[in-house]
């Protein structure tokens, strides 16, 4: 098949990293897969070098206005005529169903979170229009795909579920031996000792100022914990400020954000996530693949992750004293570490791999496929918008005249 991933970026997120994972997957299972993005995301924290695909199927349209850039992905899916689009992120969600829509391709879209959800009514009833007009709706998870529901109100065989894929030999091939993380701690000066990791956007919905009271209870039991916190957001400086208040310096950790997410997970005898809500927690997924045990809040998505008392400990949401509890238990008691890890590693094999999630994926693609011919209907209505759109004489197309796609180098 021939299919085209859409993202808004290539930042280093859960949702655009399984995306990076899944059309590597395409790929290694002999489809052609593409992938295309609004915006570069240049610097060390890019997914573009994780790709494994051709790097002519990239495509940028960063630089071009609201309007041409449509335009341009307009014209791109005409003439590369591909069995289905995957639109992936909010604002790749909008621009790529209403751009699949007017060139009468395939288009299939997927969400972490409910899209209308805290959103304006017009903004809500456009995506109820696409939403309907979709080939076919992923989430993430089975509490997103019922509070979806709850709201779109599609039919049911409509909205699927697909996990998080991850590439567990990858992953496998990335545990550290202990001199490796020791060295590594080392140089990001956490003194050692039980450890507790947690990597997260810097965001309310993740509610870590209860990371931070839990790391305060846990440090008067066990005055050797450390605790480590990778993720950059709009919550960094208060939740410095509530580590100085908490006197946790030397002892609660900022990495911020980091690529090298594996190895950070691996300094921890716990990975935790202590969100207030969740699509699922893909660091949750990560530490099982490596090994670790989990503590995790009990909310929709986490608990889809995690089986309390099977692969780690669930505790109430926005519960510091519980929280705390399960760290100092989990901290202390290396056995019980030990079988939560092998749980853990069995459930990511048999729920998160990448390539059997990909084959899901495929048979969805291939109900959604027209079997008349690729981009064979294009809705003559919107088909006009994006026709009326001036192309920029720096950027025609050799073949035509047509905008032509920004290729990332």
């Amino acid at each position: 098949m021939k299919i085209c991933f859409l993202l808004s970026t290539f930042a280093y997120d859960g949702i655009k990293r399984s995306v990076v994972c899944y059309a590597n997957a395409m790929h290694d299972l002999g489809h052609e897969a593409w992938v295309g993005v609004l915006h570069d995301w240049p610097g060390k924290l890019s997914l573009r070098a994780a790709l494994r695909i051709p790097p002519e199927r990239v495509i940028s349209w960063d630089g071009l206005g609201q309007g041409r850039r449509e335009a341009a992905i307009w014209r791109f899916f005409r003439r590369e005529r591909f069995d289905v689009v995957h639109a992936n992120t909010r604002k790749m969600n909008h621009v790529g169903r209403w751009v699949a829509l007017a060139a009468g391709v395939p288009a299939i879209f997927a969400s972490e979170d409910n899209l209308c959800l805290g959103r304006s009514f017009l903004t809500r009833a456009e995506d109820r229009f696409l939403a309907r007009r979709s080939s076919g709706v992923i989430m993430i998870s089975e509490a997103v795909r019922r509070s979806f529901l709850d709201v779109e109100r599609l039919p049911e065989e409509k909205v699927h579920v697909v996990r998080y894929g991850l590439p567990l030999d990858e992953i496998a091939a990335a545990r550290r031996d202990e001199e490796f993380l020791q060295g590594f701690r080392a140089r990001l000066a956490i003194p050692r000792g039980p450890t507790v990791v947690v990597a997260a956007r810097l965001d309310p919905m993740k509610s870590l100022e209860t990371f931070v009271e839990a790391a305060a209870l846990v440090r008067k039991r066990i005055p050797e914990a450390q605790f480590v916190l990778a993720g950059d957001g709009p919550e960094a400086g208060r939740l410095r400020e509530l580590r100085d208040a908490r006197r946790l310096n030397g002892a609660f950790h900022f990495l911020g954000a980091r690529q090298d997410v594996y190895d950070v997970l691996q300094l921890g005898d716990v990975v935790a996530l202590c969100s207030a809500w969740e699509g699922i927690g893909l660091s949750l997924v990560e530490g099982m693949a490596l090994g670790r045990a989990l503590v995790g809040t009990d909310v929709a998505g986490i608990n889809e992750v995690l089986a309390h008392e099977r692969n780690g400990l669930l505790v109430p949401p926005k519960d510091a004293v519980a929280l705390a509890a399960a760290f100092a238990r989990a901290l202390g008691d290396a056995s019980l570490r030990g079988r939560l890890a092998a749980e853990g590693m069995r459930l990511a094999e048999e729920k998160f791999e990448v390539r059997k999630n990909a084959k899901q994926l495929l048979d969805l693609y291939e109900a959604s496929a027209k079997p008349t011919g690729r981009a064979s209907r294009p809705n003559p209505r919107i088909r006009s918008i994006f026709r009326e759109q001036p192309s920029s004489s720096s950027m025609e197309d050799r073949r035509g005249g047509s905008c032509r796609d920004s290729r990332l180098p």
